[in-house]
């Protein structure tokens, strides 16, 4: 009976350790298929210098306090988690940067696209954008922080000019999301009817095509600010014409 149990335990001490060396295996692919597709050599090669400098330091301490060299490699398995994953996102934000400078590219995505594409500008300027999950909203698509400043944004990807409808209806519930301002980014501008909704409204922000493809270049980026321009015209409008962030 024992040695019978002696077997069980060593299959199940070995395929613990399969498992364990599988999943370490998978997860390492995937950080270096990561860390390929951004080629962030450079930095895992400095991560990797400053882990080793750090274990010698930490297998130092041990020999003094174990539980204090323990709590040290905890803290520093932490912070490189969080380290890289601020890597993986900035990284991730500027992936298609090289696309942003093409008005055709951003007529190629669908609205939900348009929605990350344009949270992922927003965050190359300093803001944290949050995507929302598209039902339950109230129409906002994109939550914007930055300091002590936070903003609903909602994006129309049409190939007219936005009627007053939906603009009226994002001033509605800024007071209900506690915004400061509320963004309406309308790839084609804004109709006459709805600049004149907006004209005297110092928080609420329109920004066009034009304007999201300046923000991407970084221009002047701080806060939104934008001219509004009246549209006559039956055709796509560019309202705006100047963004000063």
């Amino acid at each position: 009976m024992s040695r019978r149990g002696d077997y069980r335990s060593f299959y199940l001490l070995v395929k613990m350790a399969i498992t364990t060396i599988v999943a370490v295996l998978f997860f390492l692919f995937r950080f270096l298929k990561e860390i390929y597709r951004f080629n962030l050599w450079g930095d895992l090669f400095k991560s990797l210098l400053v882990g080793f400098i750090g274990f010698c330091i930490v297998a130092g301490i041990a020999e003094a306090s174990t539980e204090v060299a323990g709590f040290l490699a905890l803290a520093g398995i932490i912070y490189f988690c969080i380290w890289w994953h601020k890597k993986f996102s900035y990284a991730d934000t500027r992936l298609n940067s090289s696309n942003w400078q093409e008005q055709a590219w951003w007529w190629t995505l669908d609205g939900w696209q348009f929605e990350y594409e344009v949270a992922r500008v927003f965050r190359l300027n300093g803001f944290k954008a949050t995507v929302t999950k598209g039902s339950g909203d109230g129409g906002v698509d994109i939550i914007l922080k930055k300091d002590n400043y936070r903003a609903i944004v909602q994006c129309k990807h049409h190939q007219y000019p936005l009627s007053p409808e939906p603009v009226r209806a994002l001033w509605g519930i800024k007071d209900d999301w506690g915004a400061d301002e509320v963004i309406m980014v309308a790839s084609s501008g804004l109709t006459s009817a709805s600049v004149d909704f907006v004209r005297n409204k110092p928080n609420y922000r329109v920004l066009n095509l034009d304007d999201i493809i300046r923000m991407s270049q970084c221009k002047e980026v701080q806060q939104p600010k934008i001219v509004q321009e009246v549209n006559t015209s039956k055709k796509p409008a560019i309202t705006g014409g100047k963004v000063d962030f």
